[in-house]
Formats: structure tokens, sequence, C-alpha cells
């Protein structure tokens, strides 16, 4: 039991330590940079990004599904539950937004924070360091309707409470860019060849386990590292009551549906309470690191969205250990 404590301090301090130091490591490198350097820092950032989304997260999420030992049909229950839990955290964020009178700016960005959810870096890194490398895929099966509600539902839910960026033709030549294929194309392409091998039965060299776990890890790193490199700690202390909303929303209300309906689903009999675990981990991540996108697209409070992302990021500081207790109980 001692061995198991342990343990898991040794992961959760892992983890906290992979989230602070590559979020410091942005932060030292703008400071040393420096406000003449931005142009360059934001072609960094960029290539950063490109690389995590491009190359890092598909590759893990690939490996992970053709590893998956005996695909059980109710696993496919989690792509629903993906959308449920945004579709919630939306739904929950309007009623906030509403309750504490805000305008139609703030409410957009109440909106983008409550629906967008930090799966695929924050969420891939805790699953896969609380769980290992059998949770990949089922966090790549939980988002796998992500973009399709993004670009769908959440990017035009919040156009709706804003102005599209400088001219209409800047906002559509924008959207086009958010909203065009590579991103989903890349994804869906990693997971088809990941089921198709799993399904055709080829064997999974032992070395693509630890090369999974490895490539989630790095793009972690990188988001977070491209994330500090654009931090700006300001006007924090004005929206207290936002940033508390979204939390309340983030780790209480969008988990407690989202994990009832996973109950219900049967998860919690599978493979030990896997899945139901994943969803656990995967439902109660912060504020996502787009959600900062239409705010800054369609004029919305993007000071706002900043300062919820910043708090509920910072709050994984007692949600993960909460987690880590949570977790044997399933």
């Amino acid at each position: 039991m001692t061995g198991d404590s342990g343990g898991a301090v040794e992961t959760l301090l892992m983890t906290l330590a992979v989230i602070a130091a590559s979020l410091s490591a942005g932060c030292l490198v703008r400071r040393v940079v420096g406000e003449s350097g931005e142009p360059a820092l934001a072609a960094l950032r960029r290539r950063m990004q490109l690389v995590a989304l491009f190359g890092c997260m598909p590759l893990s999420a690939m490996l992970s599904l053709w590893g998956l030992p005996a695909p059980d049909v109710r696993l496919l229950a989690l792509p629903a539950l993906g959308v449920a839990s945004w579709a919630a955290g939306g739904l929950f964020a309007l009623l906030a937004a509403r309750l504490l009178r805000l305008d139609r700016r703030q409410t957009g960005s109440m909106f983008c924070c409550g629906t967008f959810t930090n799966i695929g870096a924050l969420g891939g890194l805790v699953s896969v360091l609380y769980l290992g490398e059998g949770s990949i895929a089922l966090v790549a099966l939980y988002r796998l309707c992500e973009d399709f509600y993004y670009f769908g539902v959440g990017l035009p839910v919040a156009r709706r409470y804003g102005a599209e960026a400088a001219t209409p033709e800047t906002g559509r030549r924008k959207g086009r860019v958010l909203a065009g294929g590579p991103v989903l194309a890349g994804v869906l392409a990693a997971l088809a060849l990941g089921v198709l091998l799993n399904w055709q039965g080829v064997p999974r060299p032992a070395w693509c386990g630890p090369l999974a776990s490895g490539t989630m890890l790095l793009a972690t790193v990188l988001f977070l590292t491209a994330v500090g490199m654009s931090l700006r700690l300001s006007r924090v202390g004005l929206y207290t009551r936002q940033w508390m909303s979204v939390a309340a929303i983030k780790f209480c209300c969008t988990p407690a549906v989202v994990c009832s309906l996973g109950w219900w689903a049967g998860l919690g009999a599978v493979d030990g309470g896997l899945p139901l675990k994943t969803v656990l981990i995967v439902s109660c991540m912060p504020v996502a690191m787009n959600a900062l996108v239409p705010p800054s697209l369609y004029h919305l409070d993007l000071d706002m969205a900043n300062t919820c992302w910043l708090c509920t990021t910072a709050a994984l500081i007692v949600i993960l250990p909460l987690l880590l207790l949570a977790l044997p109980c399933i």
C-alpha cells in the first residue's frame, strides 16, 4: 500500500512538474526575446503547435488504437459522451452568463470557455500518467467528434455573440483557415489507420507503446510552452465571478453529467473500469487553449477568456490530487 501511495505521489508531482516547467519555459523565452522579437516568437509558436497537432497527437492516437487488445461494443459510447460533455459545458455556460447578467461579448466568451475543453493536451497527459498507455486510445475515441463539434457548433455559436474581425472578407478567410480540412483529415486518418491495423490483426511492435506515450507527452510540452510564450497576466482580478463560474462548470457540473451517462452506458464494467476512469479525467479538464481563438476572431471579451483559461488551468493543482483519490473508487 505504501508503495502504491508513493507511486501515486510521484505521478502527481510529475504531472504538475510537466505543466509548470512547460509554461515557465515559454514565459522565459518570451522574456528573453522581448517585444522586439514578437513576430519571430509568433512564428515559432505556430510551428510548435503544428508539430504537436499534425505530428505527435495523431501518431500517438494511431499507435494506441492499433494496440487495443479487445474492442468492446460499449466503447462506442465514448464519442457520444464527448459530444455530451461539450454540449453540456456550453449550455451550463450560457445559463451562468444569464445568471451573472453578462453582456453579449462576455456571454460569447463564457460559452467558449464552457464548451472548449483541454482534452488533447492536458487530458491526454493526465490519462497517460494516471492510467497508462491504454488510455490514449480511449481519449482518442472520446474526442473522435471534437472537430465536428467545435467547427460545426462551437464556432458558429460564438460568432452569434460577436462580430467578425476587421472586414467580412477577413472573417471569411480566417473562418476557412479554422474550419479547413488538415486538422480533421489528419486526426481521422490516424484513427482509421490504427483501427484498420487492429482489425486486420497486424501485431504491434513492443516499442510502439512507449512511443505512443512519449509522443503524447511531447505534444503536451509543445502546446504548453507555446501558451507560455503568449501568456499575459492582465486584468485577472476583474473576472473573479466569471472564472469561478467556469471552474464550477468544468470541475463539477459537466463531470457529474458525463460520468453518470458513462456509468449508465456500462463503461464501469469494461476493462476494470478503465474507460469510465478515462471519462472522469477528460471531463474534469480546464478551459482549452483554442477557447482563446473565437474571442479574438469575433471580437468577444478576450481578457475574460484568458483569465478563465489561466485560472482553471491553475486549479489543476487542486483537481489532480482529487482525481488521484477518486479513481480507485471506480
